[in-house]
Formats: structure tokens, C-alpha cells, sequence
């Protein structure tokens, strides 16, 4: 990759530009430049090295058109299940941060990565999940770490990367209402957990300024009943 391409971000640029992105182009991403952003989510720290991500990516129309129609129909009634109020539905410049602009963009966007944890390289406690007659698992052990210790930094690497090259990405687990009907459309395993999915393509929404906490509504230093100064030094 050439000076210029995006690929030379610094990384504080990389975090701090980066944005949920629901609305896209329908055009596709360079074979390279998916290859790389996945190259990068595969990077990313396991517990125990286990690296246990398993990856579906949806490039074909058709395909993609399929969970868009699964998505509509397990969309309908959620609205009237969220906990936030509705100026918490918006961000600072007035777009809705709901699910429903993206469900509309999934047969449009270049590409769907289907994010699952593979238990057969994951578990890592005798007795931490039992099969059930239908091939899927139960956990039946508390275990500290594990699965979104393994496969959310993954998530991450992978939209940091896109942002860095120029692409938009968007973190989703909304797939999970309907998981089952993913799966079966995917031909994934039983045995497989769908963890997440992330939107990668270019946008077609203008995005304002991100609105997010300042440290000291939400750092505690030493304690939670203490307070956190952005001037504080730590050791």
C-alpha cells in the first residue's frame, strides 16, 4: 500500500475518527483490501492464544438480500423492548443510532463478516459446556474470560483496519435474534455461537461529530468514590 492510500494512519487518528456507519454504496470492496482488514481482525489477543474466531463473509447479493429479509421480519417488534429514552437514540448530530438504517443497507453494503467463536478451539475448562440433542452447547460452568475476551478485539482490529484504509465499517449483534435462521442459511455448525457481525463498504451518510462521555464522567482513579482530573499524572 502507497503513502496516501490511508494505510499510513496513525493510530490515534484511527481511534478517535472512527464511526458506526449504517448507511452504504452498493459497490464492492478490492479483493486485497478485504483481504487485508481481515488479516488484521485475526491479529487480534485470545484467551490463551486460542484464536477461536471463526469468520462467514457475505459478498453475494442474493445471499445478502435473504438476511435481509430475516432481519425485517426479527426487527419488527424491538423497538418496543428498548431501555433507552428516545433523545438517547440519537447521536449528536440528529442520526438515529438504531438498528434500522443498517437492516436497509445489508443487501447494499460490500460486505457482511459473520463473527462466530469456535468452541472446539475456545473452551478451555473441563466441563465448561455440554452438548445439546440438537448439536448447539450449554454452558454449564462459570469461567471468567473466554468468548467475547477472544472475539470482540478481533471485531475491533477489523474496523480499525477499514477506517485506516479508507473503509466504513459498523458492529452489530442485532444478528443474534435470529441466529438460528443465520446459521441454517449460512450452513454454520450448531455447535458455532454467532458473537457479532460487522458491516464493511463505503459510507453514504454524512456523520457529525462523535458525542461521547468525558473521562470524568466515567474513569474512577484508585476507587470508585474518587474522582478522575484530566490533569492527574498516573505512576
Amino acid at each position: 500500500m502507497s503513502v496516501g492510500d490511508g494505510s499510513d494512519m496513525p493510530v490515534f487518528d484511527a481511534i478517535f475518527g472512527l464511526r458506526a456507519t449504517r448507511v452504504y454504496e452498493a459497490r464492492p470492496l478490492p479483493a486485497e483490501l478485504l483481504a487485508r482488514i481481515l488479516e488484521a481482525a485475526t491479529r487480534a489477543c485470545s484467551s490463551g492464544n486460542t484464536q477461536p474466531w471463526e469468520f462467514v463473509v457475505v459478498t453475494d447479493r442474493d445471499v445478502k438480500r435473504e438476511l435481509k429479509a430475516v432481519m425485517v421480519e426479527a426487527f419488527a417488534n424491538i423497538d418496543r423492548e428498548r431501555a433507552q429514552s428516545a433523545d438517547e437514540l440519537v447521536d449528536g448530530s440528529g442520526r438515529p443510532v438504531t438498528g434500522h438504517a443498517a437492516i436497509a443497507s445489508i443487501d447494499a453494503v460490500s460486505a457482511l463478516v459473520f463473527v462466530f467463536w469456535n468452541p472446539d478451539r475456545g473452551i478451555r475448562m473441563k466441563g465448561e459446556y455440554e452438548e445439546n440433542r440438537d448439536g448447539t452447547l450449554r454452558r454449564t460452568r462459570r469461567v471468567p474470560g473466554g468468548r467475547g475476551s477472544s472475539v470482540y478485539p478481533a471485531c475491533q482490529n477489523m474496523m480499525l483496519a477499514a477506517h485506516a484504509l479508507g473503509v466504513s465499517s459498523l458492529f452489530t449483534t442485532f444478528f443474534g435474534l435470529a441466529e438460528a435462521r443465520v446459521k441454517e442459511l449460512l450452513h454454520v455448525p450448531p455447535r458455532m455461537f454467532l458473537e457479532a457481525a460487522v458491516f464493511l463498504g463505503y459510507g453514504a451518510e454524512k456523520l457529525g461529530k462523535p458525542r461521547r462521555k468525558p473521562l470524568e464522567e466515567v474513569v474512577h482513579l484508585n476507587d470508585w468514590d474518587a474522582g478522575y482530573e484530566r490533569e492527574v499524572r498516573l505512576p
